[in-house]
């Protein structure tokens, strides 16, 4: 199972029924898609310009402004704030807290490949 980033304009058709082995579709919107290439191979687009993009600016849009990324920064923030609380983080940035500052980034860090892991870095 290959998986790539699609970009397309216009209208993308779907296919009407495909195969169940073949892996569910990211839809995230802005025209941008992260599809198994087999599913793809079963799309059409009113422009015939669906193509796999290795774009940094559709890979960031996808990371930042996508409604599966705000989910993944809402989860991350609730985990730091179990944690650690606003003012500790502050605390720890302003007298540089290595300990609290390491512990926040090893948060950080699985929700940071979990948003990787959208465009398939």
């Amino acid at each position: 199972m290959a998986k790539k980033l699609y970009k397309w304009t216009g209208t993308l058709t779907e296919p009407d029924s495909y195969d169940s082995t073949i892996a569910p579709p990211a839809w995230y919107g802005n025209n941008l898609a992260y599809l198994d290439t087999k599913f793809a191979a079963l799309c059409t687009s009113d422009n015939d310009d669906l193509a796999a993009t290795t774009s940094a600016d559709d890979k960031n849009w996808v990371k930042t402004s996508s409604k599966q990324a705000r989910r993944i920064r809402k989860e991350c923030q609730k985990a730091i704030r179990k944690e650690y609380a606003i003012e500790d983080e502050l605390e720890a940035l302003r007298t540089d807290d290595s300990t609290v500052k390491t512990a926040i980034a090893n948060i950080v860090a699985v929700y940071t490949a979990q948003l990787s892991a959208l465009v398939g870095d």
